[in-house]
């Protein structure tokens, strides 16, 4: 049985690396082809796993065919929609997943950003809104967080935003399911009841995981710390939840007298508490496993037979599986299922060992057994983490050693009885939320004082070749028992992990990344034992940055945590608005700026033609401005060449004619291999002589996809096309990656887009204008 489970699901996590969906008819074959396998022993594993692939793919197939209606992409539609789910605000706009109100043009969930709403929106209102919609499209970058990818799973079929104006109007409120709007309920309530606005936030997700009103900030100081996980209503919210009913349906049935069926009742009761409590949580992966796994559990209790905990967490897994194919690309699906299986491994062994006799003993044994249990977890997932998340958070044992028993014995008791007595006795379960909010606050003292301690987390670069074995060797510490010999090796793996880094370029080669950053421009330049930045794409009025989205990432996931050189073309935002990100999360050895920046950007030396220094073979010569000239604007953009012997790459910035025609009158320019085209290729710039010039047998557009501006524009492409270049943009090729070197020239070009392409993601026809 359960390996039965384990090659289903495997089948399906296979089917996600399918670059194209099969056709319905085979879809058709491969269902009636799966069960005829299985009728077979011989066959029965290939017969699994190709069940488990059909149904990933029918599954996936059914999400993005009710995606937008290419014909309506980039339309103003005035539509009437529901919230379905909490907004989250982010900076000055409002995130919110609407439904449409019988209007086929909109398909079922589409996810829109309402900058400036004069309103705060809620989950079950009812709007008429003026929205302009696309289909899902993210930016596509190497080893990064694919947005495409988290809008399938989500079953998202359009992104957008709310047109502001006065056609938008709220027709009512509250017109959501009874659960919603316990959740709402709930919601207003814990906020409320807390002391601060982080612990309100906290409580809601804790009690019906509710986690919009969660900061950034907060998101990250759990990861650091490993408590990231107490934010997920889990086995220890629905266990308890259930064990109250079970044990509170027994004692009233007992007061009754009841005799027959007394305990089968009770395990009824607790069994469909323990669904309800997952409905009202959201229903969220850990939520099913947990409510899944006691179903099983009592069924089979139920029925007097006997079935381990490892073949019911494989059915619950399976299960799960079956029902949303697409829950298995989720890393909370893997790592809920991991940590129990885990911590039921850990069970079996210690129930093989000897009980400690006397208190002390058995107070000393169970604390030994608490750290035992962190540290198991810590190594036993660190393959899944380091992969996920790129991260080892060391601290993770010390600050859940004392945060999961202050979880389990105050904040998830108080605030599930809270959530019972909200609509029967509302002044208790304000003392009770109040209480769970407390002990959150304690919670958040205690995390800010671990992280002040010089080792928190460590971060994890992008895994390559051999890393990939070493990556595992910490679970086989954990899951090896003691004496086995060799066991203690598995623990070198950590260091290797924190230190191992991509392979870096060879002397006398340079790898170039233009970056996916939408509208703007982001270039990082590695040598062998250099890294230089170019620009930093855009700041958002909604808070963040492409820097903080895309360029730092990237850095972290190559192992790079030192530039020596930022150069920063010119100020204008799409390329200077990650600027003072950078600077605070790296350590940046020298700033060279176009022209000044604004407060409380910092400060750096100016760009000035002829500058030049050299590292690892390879030369980097600025071309551009003039030291006497006095400009400012897209014109005063650093122009940088890179040179690896008779090779070189031209980064333009944002310059324009008259920077052209002053680098051709200086003799400047000469033929090159690679040219990021001026301007995003507006047509400000690329002029016939200066692309004639340059004759680039790549010629690579950074721009955005479907960018208002309407960048780059046909004529500018039909130059670079003209002088026999291959155009690449990021639009549509998603980051463009190559090295040049100076004895071959352009090596390994690549689109990310390209080779990280599946069938849910969008091609630039797709998505529409």
């Amino acid at each position: 049985m359960i390996k039965a489970c384990l090659l289903l699901i495997a089948g399906g996590i296979a089917a996600q690396h399918s670059r194209v969906a099969p056709e319905s008819d085979l879809c058709l074959f491969a269902f009636v082809a799966s069960f005829l396998l299985l009728i077979s022993l011989r066959t029965r594993p290939a017969g699994w796993l190709l069940l488990g692939a059909t149904l990933f793919v029918v599954a996936g197939v059914r999400i993005t065919d009710k995606h937008l209606d290419a014909m309506f992409a980039g339309d103003s539609l005035l539509t009437q929609v529901r919230v379905v789910d909490f907004p989250r605000r982010s900076g000055a706009a409002v995130l919110m997943q609407i439904a449409p109100l019988d209007d086929r043009r909109l398909p079922p969930l589409v996810r829109v950003a309402w900058y400036d709403a004069p309103a705060r929106p809620s989950i079950g209102d009812v709007w008429e809104l003026e929205v302009r919609l696309k289909r899902p499209r993210g930016d596509s970058n190497p080893g990064l967080f694919d947005f495409e990818a988290w809008l399938f799973r989500q079953r998202i079929n359009a992104t957008g935003y709310v047109v502001n104006g006065t056609r938008n109007r709220l027709l009512a409120t509250r017109r959501a399911t009874r659960v919603d709007l316990l959740r709402l309920d709930f919601v207003a309530a814990a906020r409320d009841a807390a002391r601060t606005a982080e612990s309100g936030a906290v409580t809601a997700a804790v009690g019906v995981g509710v986690r919009q009103a969660i900061t950034r900030e907060q998101w990250q100081r759990y990861a650091r710390t490993g408590t990231s996980h107490l934010m997920a209503i889990s086995g220890l919210h629905i266990g308890l939840a259930a064990t109250a009913a079970g044990l509170l349906s027994s004692l009233v049935l007992g007061v009754m007298r009841v005799g027959t069926g007394q305990y089968v009742t009770a395990i009824i009761i607790a069994a469909a508490v323990a669904c309800a409590y997952a409905v009202i949580s959201g229903l969220a992966v850990p939520a099913q496993r947990a409510a899944l796994m006691l179903v099983i559990a009592g069924i089979t209790v139920i029925r007097r037979r006997q079935i381990d905990a490892f073949r019911i967490l494989a059915l619950a897994a399976a299960g799960i599986f079956v029902t949303q194919p697409v829950a298995t690309m989720a890393p909370g699906y893997h790592l809920s299922f991991a940590a129990v299986a885990l911590l039921l491994w850990l069970a079996v062994r210690k129930a093989q060992q000897p009980l400690a006799t006397g208190p002390t003993l058995r107070i000393v044994n169970g604390a030994r057994q608490l750290v035992a249990m962190q540290v198991f977890l810590l190594f036993g997932l660190m393959p899944l983490t380091a992969l996920f998340f790129q991260r080892i958070a060391f601290l993770a044992v010390p600050t859940n050693l004392l945060a999961v028993p202050l979880f389990s014995i105050v904040t998830v008791p108080c605030t599930l009885a809270g959530l019972a007595l909200l609509k029967v006795w509302a002044p208790a379960a304000d003392v009770l939320l109040g209480l769970a909010a407390h002990s959150i606050d304690i919670l958040e003292k205690l995390i800010t004082q671990l992280l002040r301690l010089p080792v928190t987390a460590g971060r994890v670069a992008k895994i390559e070749g051999v890393i990939w074995l070493v990556l595992f060797l910490p679970a086989l510490w954990a899951l090896l028992p003691r004496g086995w010999p060799g066991r203690r090796v598995a623990l070198l793996a950590v260091p290797l992990l924190l230190m191992q880094s991509p392979a870096r370029p060879a002397a006398n080669c340079v790898d170039a990344h233009v970056l996916d950053v939408g509208q703007g421009l982001a270039i990082v330049l590695q040598t062998a034992n250099t890294a230089i930045a170019y620009d930093t794409g855009a700041s958002f009025r909604n808070g963040g940055s492409m820097a903080e989205r895309v360029v730092v990432p990237f850095l972290q996931s190559r192992g790079i945590e030192h530039i020596d050189q930022l150069i920063v073309s010119h100020a204008d935002n799409d390329h200077s608005g990650g600027v003072e990100l950078i600077d605070a999360e790296l350590r940046v050895a020298q700033m060279l700026l176009g022209e000044p920046l604004r407060a409380p950007a910092p400060l750096g030396a100016p760009c000035r033609a002829g500058d030049s220094w050299q590292a690892d073979g390879v030369r980097f010569r600025l071309l551009h401005p003039p030291a006497t000239a006095r400009l400012s604007g897209n014109n005063a953009s650093c122009v940088l060449l890179v040179s690896t012997g008779r090779h070189q790459l031209l980064l333009t910035g944002d310059i324009e004619v008259a920077a052209e025609r002053d680098l051709l009158r200086r003799r400047a320019l000469r033929a090159v291999d690679v040219v990021v085209v001026p301007h995003h290729g507006s047509l400000t710039s690329s002029s016939a002589a200066f692309v004639q010039q340059l004759k680039p047998r790549v010629a690579i557009v950074s721009a955005g996809f479907a960018n208002r501006w309407g960048l780059p524009k046909e004529i500018v492409i039909d130059r670079w096309a003209a002088v026999g270049s291959t155009i690449l943009n990021t639009a549509e090729a998603g980051a463009v990656s190559l090295s040049l070197c100076a004895d071959g020239g352009i090596r390994k070009l690549r689109s990310d887009r390209d080779e990280r392409r599946r069938f849910w993601h969008a091609s630039s026809e797709q998505v529409g204008q």
